[in-house]
C-alpha cells in the first residue's frame, strides 16, 4: 500500500474516516463479545471511525445503521451521524462483527429547571445530572451548547444517558450527550425510566400513570421493568402519558453473550440492575462482586435468561480504568484552529499533544491523524496525535464531485472531484441511481481502486471545502 502521503496527494478532497480491521488502538483484539453465537452490545460511544463502543471498536462496515425515533419505524443512517456520548446497541454474528448498530436516545423534549451549579435540568419532568469526572463515567458532551450554563428553559434537547436509582419517584439520568434540537416537535418526544407500581394495577414512570392503550406490540410491563416510552410533545406536563409506543431500554432480544454497560443499581439477594438489565451477580468472584457499587459505572458481560435480555447471568464485570475511557478519532482534519482542530466533528485540543510521525505543523486540512486523549464537554483533549504511514484498511471515505457517467447494469459510475481528479463507484445494490450531471456526496469504504459507496446524497451548491462534519 502506498505511504500516506501520496495517497493524500491523490485524494486531496476525501474525509478518510477510517473503518476497523477487529482491534482496538491499542491493538487488543476488538469485538470478543458473541465469538461462538449471536452477540449483544450496549453502551455508550467513546470514539469514532469506526465505532468504539466502552473502549472497543467494532467494524461496523457490514452494518446496518439506524435509529428508531417513535420506536416503531427504522430511520437509515449515515456514518456521520454517529456522535460520542451516543447510546448505542450493536447485534454481532459469531465472529463478533456488528450486523446492526442501532442508536437510542432517553430524553426528547423541552428543558425545564435547569441548575448549572448542581449540574441539574429537567426533561419532561424527569432529572438529569451531566457528568464532568471521567472517573465516574463518560463526560457529557454537548452539541448545540457550550455546556449547561448555555441551556436555557424550553430548549429543545435530545438527551442521551445512563439511568441512575435515586429516592424519588423516579430515576436520575447521567447524560453522556446533550443535542440542542432545531425546534419543538423536531423528533418525537420521549421519556426513560424505570416502571413503578401505582394504585391498582397502574404502573408510575416518570412519577406519571403510563397509558399504553394506544400503542402496539408492547411488551411485558411490571414494576421495575425500565422502559423508553414515546408521548405527546405537550406544552404542559401531562397528568398521565398517552404512549403511542413503549420499548424496553434493555436489549429486546435474548444474546449468547450480552455486555451492558451503565450506572448500578443494587437489588436484594444478590442482583444488580445495568441500563434495564437484572443481572445475577452470584456466579462472580468475591473480589468482582465486592467491586460492583451503588451508582458505580460498570461494563457487565454475561448471558441472557428468558426471550429478552431483561435478565442475564453475569460473568464477568469490566470497571472504568483510571481517569476514565480514552476518547478515540481517526479520520482526515476538516478544519484547523490555533491549537486545535476537528476531526469527525470533534474539536481536538492539540495543545498538550505528543506527536508521533509528524508534528504540529503537519495539521493541515485533509491530514489522516489517529488521535487519543480524555473527553472533554466541547470536544477532545488530545493526550497522543499520530499520523501513520499508511492508511487504515477498509478506510471511509467521502467524495464530493460532479457525476460523469452512470452504467445502471453494474451500478457503478464515474466521479469528477473537486480537485478535478476521477474516481470509480460502486453503487449501493438497491435504491435510485445519480444521474450525470449530478453534484453528489458520496461516502464508503475504499477498496483500494474504488469507493464501496455505502450511501450518497445530493451535495449543497457552495459548501465550503473543509466543512466540519
Amino acid at each position: 500500500m502506498k505511504p500516506l502521503h501520496r495517497l493524500l496527494a491523490v485524494l486531496s478532497t476525501l474525509l478518510l474516516l477510517s473503518c476497523g480491521g477487529g482491534t482496538d488502538f491499542a491493538g487488543n483484539g476488538g469485538g470478543g463479545v458473541g465469538t461462538g453465537g449471536t452477540g449483544i452490545v450496549a453502551g455508550t460511544v467513546t470514539g469514532l471511525g469506526s465505532v468504539v463502543v466502552e473502549d472497543t471498536r467494532f467494524d461496523e462496515s457490514q452494518a446496518v445503521l439506524e435509529s428508531r425515533p417513535d420506536l416503531v419505524r427504522s430511520n437509515a443512517l449515515a456514518l456521520a451521524d454517529l456522535h460520542i456520548g451516543q447510546y448505542a446497541y450493536l447485534d454481532l454474528d459469531a465472529a463478533g462483527t456488528p450486523t446492526r448498530v442501532r442508536i437510542e436516545s432517553q430524553l426528547v423534549g423541552s428543558v425545564a429547571g435547569v441548575n448549572a451549579a448542581t449540574g441539574r435540568f429537567t426533561v419532561w419532568g424527569h432529572p438529569a445530572v451531566i457528568n464532568t469526572d471521567p472517573d465516574r463515567g463518560p463526560v457529557t458532551v454537548f452539541s448545540g451548547f457550550a455546556g449547561i450554563a448555555d441551556m436555557q428553559p424550553g430548549d429543545a434537547v435530545q438527551v442521551y444517558g445512563v439511568l441512575q436509582a435515586s429516592d424519588g419517584t423516579t430515576d436520575l439520568l447521567r447524560a453522556t450527550r446533550i443535542e440542542k434540537l432545531a425546534a419543538v416537535g423536531a423528533l418525537p418526544a420521549r421519556v426513560t425510566g424505570t416502571l413503578r407500581q401505582g394504585a391498582g394495577t397502574t404502573l408510575l414512570l416518570a412519577g406519571r400513570p403510563l397509558d399504553v392503550s394506544g400503542a402496539a406490540n408492547v411488551p411485558a410491563l411490571g414494576a421495575g421493568t425500565a422502559v423508553i416510552a414515546v408521548v405527546p410533545w405537550t406544552a404542559q406536563l401531562p397528568a398521565t402519558w398517552q404512549a403511542s409506543a413503549v420499548a424496553l431500554l434493555a436489549p429486546s432480544a435474548a444474546a449468547s453473550s450480552l455486555r451492558v454497560s451503565g450506572a448500578v443499581h443494587l437489588l436484594p439477594d444478590g442482583r444488580a440492575s445495568v441500563q434495564g438489565v437484572e443481572v445475577d451477580l452470584s456466579t462472580l468472584t468475591q473480589q468482582d462482586r465486592d467491586a460492583v457499587r451503588e451508582g458505580s459505572y460498570l461494563t457487565i458481560q454475561g448471558r441472557s435468561r428468558g426471550s429478552d435480555s431483561r435478565r442475564a447471568d453475569a460473568a464477568r464485570i469490566e470497571a472504568l480504568p483510571q481517569g476514565g475511557r480514552t476518547a478515540q478519532l481517526r479520520g482526515s482534519i476538516t478544519s484547523v484552529g490555533t491549537a486545535t482542530f476537528v476531526v469527525r466533528g470533534q474539536t481536538v485540543d492539540a495543545s498538550a499533544a505528543q506527536f508521533v510521525g509528524g508534528s504540529a505543523a503537519n495539521l493541515t486540512v485533509g491530514t489522516y491523524v489517529e488521535v487519543q486523549g480524555a473527553q472533554a464537554a466541547a470536544g477532545v483533549a488530545a493526550q497522543r496525535v499520530t499520523f501513520p504511514g499508511v492508511p487504515p484498511e477498509r478506510a471511509v471515505l467521502e467524495l464530493r464531485g460532479t457525476v460523469q457517467s452512470v452504467d445502471a447494469a453494474g451500478r457503478t459510475a464515474r466521479l469528477l472531484a473537486r480537485d478535478g481528479r476521477s474516481f470509480d463507484l460502486v453503487l449501493p445494490a438497491q435504491g435510485a441511481l445519480p444521474a450525470v450531471g449530478d453534484a453528489i456526496r458520496a461516502e464508503g469504504y475504499w477498496d483500494g481502486s474504488r469507493l464501496q459507496v455505502r450511501e450518497f446524497r445530493p451535495d449543497n451548491a457552495g459548501a465550503g471545502e473543509g466543512e466540519d462534519r
